[in-house]
């Protein structure tokens, strides 16, 4: 599929009724090998609601300012340690940021 397409995060009904609850396949997969202490910014696709994430190592992300790795933060404002999946729905930009050099991967859908 092109890319830009976006698919919708459901929750659907087998044949027989029941839930499943697996995500379907993304259409729109945004990666970034981190250097270390540097924070990336990824650009959200226009009409995405919901972000997936995943790394091959710990990472914190930011979805209104550019990330850090904190210490102590005492006035809410800390980046967050290892999202999974996270409501988006007006963010425009996510910046990601690690001590060390994983690889992050966000997988976008409607």
């Amino acid at each position: 599929m092109a890319a830009g397409n976006l698919r919708p995060l459901v929750i659907r009904n087998d044949a027989n009724g029941n839930n499943l609850f697996a995500l379907p396949y993304p259409d729109y997969v945004l990666c970034r090998a981190l250097a270390a202490s540097t924070a990336e910014s990824m650009t959200v696709p226009n009409g995405a609601s919901f972000a997936v994430f995943s790394a091959t190592a710990d990472f914190y992300a930011n979805y209104t300012t550019t990330a850090t790795v904190p210490g102590d933060v005492t006035d809410g404002t800390a980046s967050e340690l290892n999202p999974s999946v996270r409501d988006i729905k007006g963010v425009s930009t996510i910046s990601i940021i690690s001590a060390g050099t994983p690889i992050v991967t966000v997988a976008f859908y409607k």
